[in-house]
């Protein structure tokens, strides 16, 4: 694993320097604010080798983009977060991913993403998951990710803003 301590905080300075124009200017947005969503979780981690497996947490950002029909009843969204993955030392990265999800029927659902990790695991991710809607805000959701190095079976709450 390679030393990230800089990751974090150039994460939290880009998405500042992102997201600061989405609001400056009220009567014409770049984004519309309402589809922003922010979530979070803990994961299972491990990487192949003796190493054992560890307990990590992520946290992330997600911007809706249902403007986008892929096809009846699928839904995108873009997401950036940061994720530690419990190791000893400094096992951190940040990433994003572009992400579909559709309904299995009631409050059950599926989702598929692809994305790009940059840190201690650099390079692609890829995951498949369910979800189960709470409420019209709230969603849990529990993913299988791969990575290069590192594969995680995640546990996250995702809250609309």
């Amino acid at each position: 694993m390679r030393n990230t301590h800089l990751y974090p905080a150039a994460f939290i300075l880009l998405s500042c320097a992102w997201v600061t124009p989405v609001f400056a200017d009220e009567s014409q947005p770049l984004l519309d604010k309402n589809k922003f969503s922010m979530g979070g979780g803990i994961s299972t981690n491990s990487v192949s080798g003796p190493v054992s497996d560890e307990i990590g947490y992520q946290f992330f950002g997600a911007y809706n983009l249902n403007q986008i029909n892929l096809m009846e009843g699928v839904h995108s969204s873009v997401e950036f977060g940061y994720m530690d993955y419990g190791f000893s030392g400094d096992s951190s990265g940040i990433w994003a991913t572009y992400v579909v999800d559709g309904s299995l029927g009631g409050k059950f659902g599926w989702l598929a993403r692809l994305g790009l990790d940059i840190g201690d695991d650099s390079g692609l991710m890829l995951g498949v998951g369910l979800g189960y809607s709470v409420n019209s805000r709230m969603e849990l959701r529990g993913e299988y990710v791969i990575r290069d190095e590192v594969d995680s079976l995640q546990f996250n709450i995702l809250y609309d803003l």
